[in-house]
């Protein structure tokens, strides 16, 4: 559907917004902004006649087209709204709801698809009706409206409804023998108004079948009727005129001139005509009702801005909460791993680890008991150390949803070696001289010479002679044994020191990875809430400069 210049930008805004406006609490708002759309689609200066079922809009428009046009009978018939607009001849155009069209010359087509059927219902596949009509008030660009009554099916009351937004003028035909009620002019009066409809004039029908006097009565409280409602029209134009809808057809019909004077119609039709060359400026008229949709809009716009502002004030509330909870996790998380490495480190002070170890070490060494001592001693003495320490890290995987780097365990160093001092030098045989040590993997090993053989007990290792006093004869003081084993111990434990301290650093710098708190999550500026308000803020604004840029063309 393709707008004039002036209003396209204005029915683009409309559109982006009933995106995003929740219409299903507002419904007849948005029926209201498409209606708007369509009002402002089409160029025409469009006048709706509107009113019960029964009160004669079919034939007053019968009678302004001078013709049977319409289809009218003594029942309520219109069941759907049927658009009359001029044309060099008289066609009619049905649409149907699946986009199908019957076009047919002159106007017997609408008595099938135009009126209501036994049950008084509207069709439901009837979308539009047009008929083409050649009456020189159409050619210059009038559009008639003969609208379903309004006092029947909540369907026909919601299209009349629909449509008399569309129009330019509303001619409001009133039956003289039935009155509206004060709910009814209430109802009908702060329906318009919300819409800025204010284009209105009233027509009496019937009022030739009463009495004389009683006419005069009627009239005089129709007035009021009439006045109650602000009509925006031309400076000393009526809104309220008498047209005995019938007699006028009859005239017109006659062509007899005296009996349309008598009817009110020669007076209605001037007046029509002086509204019509006044209004078909149309921004004029449409102004008032686009102002009063897109203050709605906008409304709406803004109570979306100020919900969507809630949601991330309450999301951002939610990431400090978060962010504040992790953040207590890490501290607590990296005070524990600290504190379990700090009792590591205290363990593992060279001093102390040297006091504590040093001496039972040697004595496992040249007992032989090594790895006895490793399993009993040392490894129970870790564990708790390892087990607290994964216990930390298992927590910070946990919390932090981290991958786990695999259990902290202290490897240990290799076997200590012991290196006994050389025997003292004596006149021995030629193989005694022969004698080296070597260090073997528990310990010292000794290649002899000639019939002398070694023997390896528990990691260290000792000469050993063909006979007794060959041995002690060849043998180190026994101090010096016990100094090599001491030396060995203390070797162990310094490369254990070191190698343990070292793993504890590899172990931190792993936990630092996992519990360091980085907030990953999306910043809120980026967020759908902030960019909904952001496209919300937008639409206010472009509404607001459309209107402005509307009101002083």
């Amino acid at each position: 559907m393709e707008y004039s210049s002036e209003f396209a930008n204005l029915v683009a805004s409309v559109q982006s917004a009933l995106g995003l406006i929740d219409f299903e609490s507002n419904a007849s708002l948005r029926q209201d902004a498409l209606n708007l759309c369509d009002y402002l689609a089409d160029p025409v200066f469009r006048i709706a006649v509107f009113g019960p079922f029964n009160h004669g809009k079919s034939t007053l428009l019968n009678a302004l087209l001078g013709s049977r046009t319409l289809p009218i009978d003594l029942i309520p018939t219109t069941g759907a709204a049927i658009a009359v607009r001029y044309g060099t001849e008289i066609t009619t155009r049905i649409t149907f709801s699946n986009g199908r069209e019957i076009v047919e010359p002159g106007t017997d087509i609408l008595k099938q698809y135009a009126i209501l059927d036994d049950q008084r219902r509207m069709r439901g596949d009837v979308t539009g009706v047009n008929v083409t009509y050649p009456h020189p008030f159409l050619q210059t660009g009038i559009e008639f409206l003969d609208l379903p009554g309004t006092n029947d099916r909540e369907a026909q009351e919601m299209l009349v409804r629909d449509r008399l937004f569309t129009c330019d003028l509303i001619i409001q035909v009133l039956d003289a023998r039935k009155l509206m009620t004060l709910g009814e002019r209430e109802h009908l009066r702060d329906w318009l108004l919300d819409r800025e409809i204010k284009s209105i004039v009233f027509v009496v029908n019937f009022l030739n079948l009463l009495e004389p006097d009683e006419q005069k009565e009627v009239f005089h409280r129709l007035r009021f009727v009439a006045e109650s409602f602000r009509a925006d029209l031309p400076s000393g134009i009526s809104n309220l005129y008498r047209v005995d809808a019938l007699p006028a057809l009859r005239a017109r019909l006659k062509g007899d001139t005296s009996a349309a004077q008598v009817s009110g119609l020669a007076a209605f039709e001037s007046a029509l005509q002086a509204i019509t060359a006044a209004q078909q400026e149309r921004l004029r008229v449409r102004l008032p009702r686009i102002q009063a949709i897109a203050s709605q809009i906008q409304q709406q716009l803004q109570a979306k801005v100020e919900a969507f502002n809630a949601e991330l004030v309450a999301a951002k509330e939610k990431q400090q909460a978060k962010i504040a909870i992790q953040q207590k996790a890490e501290k607590l998380i990296r005070q524990g791993f600290q504190a379990s490495a700090s009792e590591l480190e205290s363990w593992l002070y060279l001093p102390k680890l040297l006091e504590r170890y040093q001496s039972e070490l040697a004595m496992a060494l040249r007992q032989g008991q090594f790895e006895t001592w490793q399993t009993q001693r040392l490894q129970s003495a870790i564990a708790p150390h390892e087990q607290s320490l994964n216990q930390w890290l298992d927590k910070g995987c946990e919390f932090f949803q981290q991958q786990h780097p695999g259990t902290l365990k202290f490897p240990y160093p290799s076997p200590p070696q012991v290196t006994l001092p050389k025997p003292p030098q004596t006149a021995t045989s030629k193989s005694d001289s022969d004698l080296m040590p070597v260090a073997l993997s528990t310990g010292i090993g000794w290649i002899l010479g000639g019939p002398v053989g070694a023997a390896v007990v528990g990691g260290a290792s000792y000469l050993i002679g063909r006979t007794p006093s060959q041995k002690s004869a060849n043998s180190p003081p026994e101090s010096q044994i016990l100094q090599a084993y001491q030396e060995a111990a203390e070797d162990y434990l310094t490369h254990l020191n070191i190698e343990w301290l070292a793993n504890l650093r590899d172990f931190q710098q792993k936990l630092e990875t996992i519990i360091c708190y980085k907030s990953e999550d999306e910043p809120l500026e980026s967020t759908p809430a902030s960019y909904q308000i952001q496209l919300a803020q937008s639409l206010i604004d472009n509404l607001s400069l459309e209107i402005e840029k509307i009101g002083r063309l």
